[in-house]
């Protein structure tokens, strides 16, 4: 048995893999800590895990209107200098083994690098299009990260994929997903998509077992930073009356005052795995885990993409593959959406091609090959420095 340490952030779709990998761990017979950020403890522990903060960085953390967030996760969390001083603490108190930490957390990245620790590092979606080198989102985090690892006396990167080599890396995606799967270190390891384990139940679709129709999921951003109402209701005003079943999982949007169409039902939380088995499409804002849950069951995609980080790149690179359209998911009109819908739905290529990026999806190990590795990880490390 190890101690597992894994370090994340308040953010949305980075969470589910953590949790996935976590879960299959502790099948595996380890003990494994969440160690996050305050808004994050609900969350862990309904998945039964143990949680702890990572104290001075939570409490720099400020939750506050969606527009001003951004420079609140860059300080806190992505560029976090109060990691210099929490990582060091954790060690010391929950003194792991090995450590799984989120990609984006570059100033505990910085501490880890002076420790003697086994580390891995997490990257929640394909790398490029999370974080692609020269990117608009590296240009916005290189100067903050950089003054951290000054701090840490750490050298300066050119690039932030950088900071990932030192470390075993790990990407839950597949190559076919990553728009610069040809210029990713051969160091990193795609691994597959993580979906953590569902909660048992026995939901069923709130339509009678006869209705044929074709099912739509609708499902946006799960994260508390992005208003979704927007999209929500024009894509349901795309949809009315239309020969399809819609069914809506609005993540954190308020949706009070939304009117339904007669063909639409609201399910405000529902893992993706219990409705996907039976769909015809999702109208997503493309986030990684909705995206590639619906293609490992063989799903096509429109996707509306809000403006942030690997979003607008997942979603260009559904339709070069051919498995769905992109939209602007800022301005595309109730017109444009149903358009897509329409289009999508009638192109069998579409389906096709889902379903061909479907089975590599599935032919991928997924959280059984992160454990593998983060069992490697730690048996190299123990051959190397032996107990005396």
């Amino acid at each position: 048995m190890a101690r597992v340490a894994i370090l994340t952030w308040n953010g949305a779709g980075n969470q589910p893999p953590a949790a996935g990998i976590a879960q299959a761990m502790i099948d595996s017979g380890h003990d494994v800590v969440i160690a996050g950020y305050a808004g994050q403890r609900d969350y862990f522990a309904a998945r039964g895990l143990r949680f702890v903060p990572l104290r001075r960085a939570a409490a720099a953390w400020k939750d506050g209107p969606a527009a001003g967030m951004f420079a609140v996760k860059l300080r806190a969390a992505w560029a976090a200098s109060e990691h210099l001083q929490d990582v060091p603490a954790l060690l010391a108190q929950e003194k792991p083994d090995v450590l799984l930490v989120d990609c984006l957390m570059f100033g505990a990245l910085a501490a880890l690098e002076a420790e003697h620790v086994p580390t891995m590092v997490l990257v929640h979606s394909a790398p490029g299009a999370l974080l692609p080198p020269g990117g608009p989102f590296e240009a916005r985090l290189l100067d903050q990260v950089n003054s951290v690892r000054a701090r840490a006396q750490r050298p300066m990167l050119k690039e932030l994929w950088d900071a990932w080599v030192p470390f075993t890396t790990l990407c839950t995606s597949i190559r076919a997903l990553d728009p610069l799967a040809a210029e990713v270190p051969p160091s990193f390891d795609f691994v597959g998509p993580i979906i953590e384990r569902a909660t048992p139940g026995d939901w069923q679709l709130p339509w009678p077992p006869g209705d044929e129709r074709p099912l739509v999921l609708v499902s946006f951003s799960t994260g508390p930073y992005w208003d979704q109402r927007s999209r929500i209701e024009r894509t349901l005003c795309a949809l009315a009356e239309r020969p399809f079943r819609v069914l809506v999982t609005p993540g954190n949007t308020d949706v009070r005052g939304i009117e339904l169409p007669s063909n639409a039902r609201l399910v405000t939380e529902l893992p993706h795995t219990r409705v996907l088995p039976r769909a015809a499409l999702t109208v997503t804002h493309a986030g990684h885990g909705t995206v590639a849950t619906s293609l490992r069951y063989g799903v096509p995609l429109v996707c509306l993409p809000n403006p942030a980080a690997d979003q607008p790149a997942l979603a260009a690179q559904v339709q070069a593959l051919g498995a769905g359209r992109c939209l602007d998911g800022e301005a595309a009109t109730p017109t444009e959406i149903g358009a897509a819908v329409g289009e999508v739905l009638a192109n069998p290529a579409c389906a096709s091609k889902a379903h061909a990026l479907g089975a590599l999806i599935r032919a991928t190990r997924g959280a059984a090959a992160a454990v593998e590795r983060l069992e490697q990880l730690l048996l190299v490390n123990r051959q190397d420095h032996p107990l005396p």
